[in-house]
């Protein structure tokens, strides 16, 4: 069940998709179970779903999965305000396990967390609870706020699992397609309110708020993302070895990574290939260049001329009436820096958003691994710079 319209969703429909996204994430753990009996004769390997190498990009998966359960335990069902008690877990050691606030990267390889069907018992136990504590509610924005919140965070752990199957090598499914041909949309700019506004109904994250007014000079963008065709033609040009086309950050980035194409790229016998999950698959030169890092994106609008938009330029396209294909394709790197709005404050989970200003980068849209209801014209989600396992991309502007 993938509403779009979830930020306004009533309790019932709510707890529809509730049910929905964990009924997906124990499928996720089932299956990965599965994967874990199949392959256990040889717990050695760097694909065994026990055994995921300790990387900064990616979680342990079970450790992931009792996050999610947690965060929802702790956001609809015990957290009932910062002046009162929190309640109990139904799980003893789970805060210690955990939340992520105070549980360190690099150790939850060494949590003594619960096997398979623990992880299993504490998804279904805190989604029931979460469940019952809905009933009690009444049917407002303010009542509902954390489980559209807790809802939100499961659907982005989901598609952080599709960057770990990526990253890993790992057997999915690829929902890619053919882009048009390349059209800029010319934009006459003006004002407009940025952000979501306090007057209107629904969910919205800390880090939209609020709306405020912006104003952007006349421009052209492209209509969809730049193709794996366009950025082909930046690489056989070596543009990964001429230094015209990379920032200081850009070059310093290609001197530690060692990087002449992007990540997932190789060129065999002539011809070029990307990996997509377990495969490697001909480069498809009508589907959107993915798996970029902001250098990367940069460098190549430099080389063609054109440029990044804005953060406000993007918002400022999606939100108008046309051929702006966005959100189903890949994320789409901009040229702002994440900073919060005027006036921003956080909500109580203040570490959504807060701890990553000035520090990443904005983005924007949805991948195709981006649940339909997470998709908003206003979202915000951001990265470093130098992130090119999430499944993201970019379009541009033309220099005018």
């Amino acid at each position: 069940m993938d509403i779009p319209n979830i930020r306004t969703a009533d309790k019932t429909l709510l707890a529809e998709a509730m049910q929905e996204a964990r009924n997906n994430s124990i499928h996720l753990l089932d299956d990965l179970a599965g994967w874990n009996e199949r392959t256990k004769a040889d717990t050695t390997r760097a694909s065994h779903p026990l055994h995921v190498p300790c990387l900064d990009i990616i979680n342990p998966p079970l450790w992931e999965l009792g996050h999610v359960a947690w965060f929802t335990e702790y956001w609809c069902r015990r957290y009932q305000g910062e002046n009162s008690p929190l309640r109990a877990s139904l799980l003893k050691d789970a805060d210690r396990w955990y939340d992520s606030r105070n549980v360190a990267h690099d150790s939850r390889w060494q949590l003594d967390l619960p096997d398979w069907t623990g992880t299993r018992r504490y998804l279904e136990n805190t989604l029931a609870d979460a469940l019952d504590s809905l009933l009690e509610l009444p049917d407002t924005d303010a009542a509902l706020y954390f489980h559209r919140l807790a809802l939100l965070h499961e659907d982005m752990h989901d598609e952080a699992f599709r960057y770990t199957r990526q990253t890993l090598s790992w057997p999915s499914t690829d929902e890619l397609y053919a882009l048009p041909p390349l059209a800029d949309i010319e934009l006459a700019g003006g004002e407009f309110l940025m952000g979501s506004a306090p007057a209107k109904p629904g969910f919205v994250f800390d880090n939209e708020k609020w709306a405020h007014p912006r104003h952007v000079e006349r421009f052209a963008i492209s209509a969809s993302p730049t193709k794996n065709s366009e950025y082909l033609a930046f690489v056989e040009a070596d543009g990964y070895q001429d230094r015209r086309w990379w920032s200081d950050a850009g070059r310093a980035w290609l001197l530690a990574s060692g990087q002449t194409m992007p990540r997932y790229w190789r060129c065999e016998n002539g011809r070029w290939q990307q990996r997509r999950f377990a495969d490697w698959i001909e480069l498809a030169p009508d589907q959107a260049v993915i798996h970029l890092t902001a250098h990367e994106a940069d460098a190549w609008c430099r080389w063609a001329g054109r440029r990044l938009p804005s953060e406000s330029e993007w918002e400022f396209a999606a939100l108008q009436a046309g051929p702006f294909d966005w959100g189903s394709q890949v994320w789409e790197w901009t040229a702002s820096a994440f900073a919060p709005y005027p006036g921003f404050s956080p909500d109580p989970y203040a570490e959504y958003a807060a701890p990553f200003f000035h520090s990443h980068r904005s983005v924007r849209g949805g991948s195709f691994a981006t649940r339909e209801r997470m998709r908003n014209p206003r979202y915000r989600n951001y990265y470093e710079a130098h992130r090119d396992d999430i499944f993201i991309g970019f379009r541009s502007c033309r220099n005018d």
